[in-house]
């Protein structure tokens, strides 16, 4: 648990049930908890540069899954804006004086890159800023198409100024010099900025709500100091470009931090909702709590064991990423191996302990619903999960980019990855001239993401095992990741589906004793605010709800809700 957030995480800034709020003060209230957060971390330019351990300990940070628009603005803020920012700040007063504004929240910082017509294909963008003759820069959103899109950035007004990374081609005496990141500010915190239209998205559905918005530049004049790069031409477009989002990188392995911590306050809520939700035996007539059920423990165990075996994942993960020797374009294929398995994992997994609670699994208040749903957009922010996958699975399978080896070449999981490897390079070596060739992609494109994620499983396992993680555990983990793909572990690993669901119960037997002592051990209950948890918090929960009597008064004592009425029942 961190203890920077955990006082926080218990005030009513979080604590207190939102879903009666009108939208607008929703997304007001996910602004003001993300500036909370930021100001208990106080990150320096330091930190977002040089990856330090605080920044790396707010990505995983339980309190941000608590709300995730809070997270997104969080990541867009310190991440995207100001870690840009950060770059371009030496030799340039300019740059660095807005850079401290970030950092204090004088300013909100956001991002625009993606455009409504280029998304994963950000490198043929069509916004424009072109060098007038008095030096300074006409911005210009030339078609409709060009809009800067939803994910990237919530630019409508706020309450505080917002200055946006906008990423456009910069063309120079009718010259195209590539793509190039621009400092503009979007609005005063009430107003837009002169020739600057912010159209605002209705609500994604289940999430927590954030302002998404269509931005247009129309001829938005900007000073030359706006442009944070060089205004050459650089001798490789496609390098310049990766190099200039360098940031999302960073971004794609912090949403795999939080992916564990959602994960770990999922298997909090169900597991301690399982031990105090009790039913009466047919047999016996006895009361039994449903975690004595296998079909509760199967979720509940499963996911305690993913989410303790993913931590040392990350970690592992995380000597590399920060590694200034390594590669590049390495330190991008782990981020996105962390991302691709993580965020599915903490998707399947929340849709199965939800629905192991029955109706209270569908409600807001437990938490439960609203992560899967905040995953939901996790998963395309940062680089698409699907995206992501196919790049570099493929970069993988031809050697482009080569991982460090398994480091126990023998276990089930390592021997899938390479089965799966040695498949795919077959099929390419002896069918194909060239992985570009449309029948190899016809084939290889569908087993990217499993591929990736049979990777995640493998450099997973080996970091518990290396952690010195418990073999009860690592048992469970194991049998869980084997159903992902029960027919290889059949055809090819020589375990029938009996023998492979034997070894399951037989894992979940050993690990059921130390349920109690294992979800102490996650470390996040200050952070699960979910009613279904102790009689304690269901009886607050019920005495907050609004109340109807025959008096017909509704009685509301939330301090976030709109002021109470007077109705009258109607016979």
């Amino acid at each position: 648990m961190s203890s920077r957030t955990s006082l926080l995480a218990q005030s009513p800034l979080f604590q207190d049930v939102s879903g009666h709020l009108p939208h607008k003060k929703r997304i007001q209230l996910s602004y003001e908890r993300a500036v909370a957060i930021g100001r208990a971390y106080q990150l320096t330019a330091e930190d977002i540069l040089n990856g330090t351990p605080k920044f790396w300990e707010l990505q995983s940070d339980p309190i941000l899954p608590m709300d995730g628009a809070a997270a997104s603005l969080l990541s867009l803020h310190y991440n995207l804006c100001a870690g840009t920012f950060a770059r371009y700040a030496t030799g340039r007063p300019d740059v660095a004086a807005t850079l401290q504004r970030l950092l204090k929240f004088q300013l909100f910082g956001q991002f625009c890159l993606t455009e409504l017509a280029h998304g994963l294909d950000a490198r043929n963008l069509e916004t424009t800023a072109t060098l007038l003759s008095d030096g300074s820069i006409d911005l210009h959103t030339p078609f409709e198409r060009a809009a800067k899109y939803v994910h990237m950035p919530p630019s409508s007004p706020c309450g505080i100024p917002t200055m946006a990374v906008v990423f456009a081609r910069l063309v120079v005496n009718g010259e195209d010099r590539g793509i190039k990141p621009f400092g503009v500010l979007l609005h005063d915190g009430y107003t837009m900025s002169e020739g600057i239209t912010s159209k605002l998205f209705p609500p994604r559905g289940g999430s927590i709500p954030l302002d998404h918005c269509l931005t247009y530049f129309n001829h938005v004049r900007l000073p030359a100091t706006a442009l944070l790069a060089s205004p050459e031409r650089d001798l490789d477009d496609r390098a310049a470009f990766f190099d200039s989002i360098s940031r999302v990188a960073v971004g794609t392995m912090s949403i795999a931090g939080m992916a564990v911590s959602a994960m770990k306050m999922g298997t909090y809520i169900v597991g301690r909702y399982s031990q105090r939700r009790k039913v009466t035996d047919a047999f016996t007539g006895a009361q039994r709590p449903i975690i004595s059920f296998t079909t509760q423990q199967l979720p509940v165990l499963s996911t305690l064991a993913q989410a303790i075996v993913f931590e040392s994942f990350l970690k592992k993960a995380l000597v590399i990423f920060n590694d200034p020797d390594t590669d590049y374009n390495l330190r991008h294929c782990v981020a996105a191996i962390a991302k691709a398995t993580l965020v599915k994992h903490c998707h399947s997994s929340l849709i199965s302990l939800g629905d192991r609670c029955g109706a209270q699994g569908m409600f807001e208040a437990n938490q439960l619903t609203v992560m899967h749903a905040d995953f939901r957009g996790a998963a395309i922010a940062e680089g698409d999960l699907l995206g992501l996958a196919v790049r570099f699975a493929v970069e993988l399978v031809i050697e482009r980019v080569k991982l460090p080896k398994s480091s126990n070449p023998d276990s089930l999981l390592a021997k899938h990855e390479s089965s799966m490897f040695q498949e795919l390079r077959s099929t390419l070596a002896s069918q194909f001239k060239h992985h570009r060739d449309p029948e190899f992609q016809a084939i290889i494109l569908p087993q990217c993401q499993p591929l990736i994620e049979a990777i995640g499983h493998r450099v997973a396992y080996d970091a518990a095992v290396e952690d010195g993680v418990d073999k009860r555990i690592l048992d469970v983990f194991v049998a869980s990741i084997v159903k992902e793909d029960r027919a290889w572990y059949c055809e090819v690993g020589g375990i029938s589906r009996a023998k492979q669901m034997d070894l399951e119960r037989s894992a979940l037997k050993a690990l059921l004793p130390c349920l109690d002592e294992l979800l102490l051990g996650l470390d996040v209950e200050s952070y699960c605010s979910a009613p279904i948890i102790s009689d304690e918090k269901w009886k607050r929960y019920v005495e907050s709800l609004p109340t109807f009597t025959r008096d017909g008064v509704s009685q509301d004592v939330h301090p976030y809700h709109v002021p109470k009425t007077q109705v009258r029942a109607m016979l």
